[in-house]
């Protein structure tokens, strides 16, 4: 038993009329004997008396139709509170572009897209792109590079990159000193300041890692060693308790924003483009 087939008896039995019931509704007189007749077949019962004047309800259409009222009442409300729900644009980050950068492009995304909410998921780069590529993200932001047919690099945004250090550690004294890093796999701030060491030294530093931003800054502060950050991220920071340094030669970070390739989102669309405003 469809849905339609309770409308469009509904209907008839509303107006007791098939060829009014077809006007209202806008399908020729045919399609809805049709639908008639397949619902009496269904049930193996007679819903209507056909008559000069048009059609009258049996007993048993009349107790079909007090099920057909709250079947088609129940359904329309089920629609009517998905379609109230405002729609989400689900967005995969870093911890690091989560904590600093998102927040700022998210707010101005909001005051253009009011009505539409946003959910964020922090997460290793390799999942987070996988989760753009199977839906369960419209698009993410990441540091390493990709190549997967299912998926478009929106824009490369560069970020500029600093060395922090303990505030009580010459400058000379720096590359000798250990690496604090993410505990991320392929951390580019990492490799950053792994790289820009070896260019000064042949010894290799002992590694330190940490889970957050947050703490990878306290450690350095409490001079258990040196660590790479985004500028931005350092630009946040209010009291600051290390050094900061800014070499000609340690890079830069790209952050890559994915999405599904030829996506018409229309959401995700103006969200490449706030962002793109910003960067």
């Amino acid at each position: 038993m469809e849905s339609l087939d309770l409308r469009i008896f509904r209907e008839v039995a509303l107006e007791k009329s098939i060829s009014k019931a077809a006007d209202k509704m806008g399908y020729v007189q045919s399609n809805i004997t049709a639908h008639i007749h397949n619902l009496e077949s269904e049930l193996g019962t007679i819903l209507f008396i056909r008559h000069s004047k048009g059609v009258s309800l049996t007993d048993e259409g009349n107790q079909l139709l007090l099920y057909a009222d709250q079947i088609v009442a129940l359904i329309d409300q089920a629609k009517s509170q998905f379609q109230k729900r405002e729609p989400t644009l689900r967005i995969g980050a870093t911890q690091t572009i989560a904590a600093h950068r998102l927040p700022i492009w998210l707010s101005s995304f909001k005051q253009i897209c009011p009505n539409t909410s946003f959910s964020v998921s922090t997460n290793l780069q390799p999942e987070l792109i996988e989760a753009v590529v199977n839906g369960s993200l419209d698009c993410a932001f990441v540091y390493t590079e990709f190549n997967h047919p299912k998926l478009t690099s929106a824009f490369v945004y560069r970020e500029e990159m600093a060395v922090i250090a303990p505030k009580n550690i010459n400058p000379e004294e720096i590359v000798f000193q250990p690496v604090v890093s993410s505990n991320a796999p392929g951390c580019p701030s990492r490799y950053l300041l792994e790289n820009w060491i070896n260019k000064r030294i042949s010894q290799k530093p002992s590694i330190i890692q940490f889970d957050t931003v947050e703490s990878i800054m306290k450690a350095v502060s409490l001079g258990i060693g040196i660590a790479v950050l985004p500028v931005s991220v350092l630009s946040d920071v209010e009291e600051r308790s290390f050094q900061i340094f800014r070499p000609d030669d340690i890079g830069e970070a790209n952050i890559h924003l994915l999405i599904p390739s030829n996506t018409k989102n229309p959401r995700l669309i103006q969200f490449v483009k706030t962002v793109q405003s910003f960067t």
